[in-house]
């Protein structure tokens, strides 16, 4: 997964992003700097006749392009997003501390998207495209994105066999809530039980129009379903287990 602080932190036009390429997932994005626009916001420049205006009420947007640092890569990303002036304390040439203003931008729209989490390549399409949908969505609407990721979930179960639907008492069929799914899958798997319903929690709050979900929200459904897909899909433990078994049988290696 993409580092936090990458994922959450503003970017200056005189440092790279380390965003990772989405394409190559061996350069990183690189502004460029013949493409980087930056303006005020209007409603910025009309606070600026205010008492006790400050810099740091100052609005900005911009737009530009970041390539890929790899050279064989070279990718293109369009990026469009906000920005603001914070202060730092300098020295000048004589010594002399000084406050400087130094502009810096946050993304709303970044395309192609940043591949937040590592997808194992047996996940079947249908996951994969809820998610990348996802990804698209998170600079610009946390709680979007934690939809599409709620539906991923609903496509893993699907995809891992646990019935949609079931017979109730009055001989009707009716449909499974996504608890009761969970609740079938981790019968006796409750580390996996946690965590699926850890994922349905935070998805709820992502339906809900009154909760104004944070990047970090994004950020701890995706830590918890990368875990899940690695478990589900490449059976990491299951492979590490069997060959400790494989091991303890011939008492070493053979």
């Amino acid at each position: 997964m993409i580092d936090k602080e990458l994922l959450t932190s503003y970017f200056t036009t005189n440092q790279n992003t380390y965003w990772p390429c989405s394409t190559c997932s061996n350069g990183y994005l690189l502004l460029h700097e013949n493409t980087f626009f930056s303006e005020e916001t209007s409603a910025s420049q009309k606070t600026q006749s205010h008492y006790g205006w400050e810099p740091e009420l100052i609005s900005l947007v911009y737009s530009c392009i970041f390539r890929c640092s790899n050279n064989n890569c070279n990718e293109q990303f369009v990026s469009s997003g906000h920005g603001c002036l914070e202060w730092d304390i300098e020295e000048d040439e004589h010594g002399i501390e000084k406050q400087v203003y130094s502009p810096c931008f946050e993304p709303y729209y970044l395309y192609p998207s940043l591949k937040i989490i590592d997808i194992p390549k047996n996940v079947p399409d249908d996951i994969t495209n809820q998610l990348n949908k996802s990804f698209e969505l998170f600079f610009s609407s946390p709680s979007a994105a934690i939809n599409h990721a709620r539906s991923a979930l609903e496509l893993i179960l699907n995809h891992l066999k646990v019935p949609k639907t079931t017979i109730n008492s009055k001989n009707k069929r009716v449909k499974i809530n996504l608890h009761n799914r969970i609740d079938k899958l981790a019968k006796q798997n409750s580390e996996l039980k946690e965590l699926l319903l850890a994922i349905k929690w935070i998805g709820n709050e992502g339906s809900h129009p009154e909760k104004r979900l944070t990047k970090n929200d994004v950020i701890d459904l995706y830590e918890i379903l990368e875990h899940v897909l690695s478990e589900l899909f490449e059976n990491k433990s299951k492979t590490i287990l069997a060959k400790a078994k494989k091991i303890n049988k011939a008492k070493g290696i053979k």
